[in-house]
């Protein structure tokens, strides 16, 4: 297994009435979501073995998530709760394919640490989590329990800490919970806004960011919609901007980043020192190219991209990703 996803997996009912809240659209695209499971299935399209580990409703929304799920390639060991309800996301769009979100919490919340075995984790190169999955105490247990079973098997461990506002009464709670989140990454995605949250002084001091809110692995990216992305490799900083492409909405662009930048990380053995100063920066070209390409379509992992996509988004830009 190349990388093992936990967290929610969900049903983002996304807005196709660009501008209207919530309260005036009408219309919406029901997708399967949930950033963990963005990640997976962005990698299987990427040709990697990815497997899922999440709760979802015993539902017809729950069944939709393992069909969608299953048809791009991801091997889900998803467990079917009887008792709540699949959890649906309801996106708003912005004028400019930005997004706001309302959350119907169910059956992500009841994630088991039942589900979590230490040979599947130890089976694993790469353990990809989030933040989302520690806000109850079940899910928490099962997600700390993964990453403390990949720490003991070596399994490097990847983060994308998400701030949710409303699935958080107390902010400092959820502040808290992503900052430990991110204290046990080797790999670091965030984006510029989540880090605001976290580290609100920064003015675009990267570096003391992620000092601030304890990162201390090997290669971290801070997104940054349309102009690309941040990185630290050890000393090495830099700054790629993102391909320009006609934005329908972003839901999962910054998942498809972190699912493109993982494969490459995969193709060099996750070790971030064997790539030259060139080499770095491609890669981060590369998932910037992933995350625009997400931008151009409705809903997610519809809107993911295989290798054959990117190469030919990078081709036209006239940048080399390779």
């Amino acid at each position: 297994m190349d990388v093992l996803c936990i967290g929610e997996a969900l049903i983002d009912m996304v807005s196709r009435e660009r501008g209207k809240t919530l309260v005036t659209a009408s219309q919406y695209t029901a997708a399967t979501g949930g950033a963990p499971a963005n990640v997976a299935a962005g990698l299987a399209k990427l040709g990697r073995q990815a497997r899922m580990i999440a709760t979802v409703g015993d539902d017809a929304f729950g069944r939709k998530i393992i069909h969608d799920l299953e048809a791009v390639g991801v091997n889900c060991a998803l467990r079917m709760d009887p008792d709540h309800f699949t959890t649906l996301a309801f996106v708003k769009q912005g004028v400019e394919g930005d997004r706001d979100f309302e959350f119907s919490p169910g059956a992500h919340d009841y994630l088991s640490p039942e589900q979590v075995t230490a040979d599947e984790i130890a089976q694993a190169r790469v353990l990809h989590y989030g933040s989302i999955s520690l806000r109850t105490p079940q899910s928490r247990e099962a997600t700390l329990k993964a990453i403390r079973l990949a720490r003991e098997a070596g399994v490097v461990c990847s983060c994308d800490p998400n701030w949710r506002a409303n699935l958080w009464s107390d902010h400092d709670a959820g502040r808290a919970a992503m900052c430990e989140s991110i204290a046990h990454a080797d790999i670091l995605k965030i984006s510029d806004a989540d880090l605001a949250f976290l580290a609100p002084d920064h003015n675009g001091d990267y570096t003391g960011a992620l000092q601030a809110v304890g990162f201390s692995g090997r290669l971290a990216a801070v997104t940054l919609g349309r102009q690309g992305s941040w990185y630290r490799a050890g000393e090495r900083t830099g700054q790629v901007p993102s391909p320009h492409v006609q934005v329908v909405e972003t839901t999962g662009a910054g998942d498809a980043f972190t699912a493109a930048l993982l494969d490459r990380l995969l193709d060099c053995d996750l070790d971030v020192e064997c790539l030259d100063d060139e080499g770095l920066r491609r890669m981060i070209q590369r998932a910037c190219a992933a995350g625009a390409l997400t931008a151009t379509g409705y809903g997610a992992i519809p809107s993911l991209p295989d290798a054959r996509g990117i190469d030919a988004l990078l081709r036209m830009v006239g940048a080399n990703g390779n």
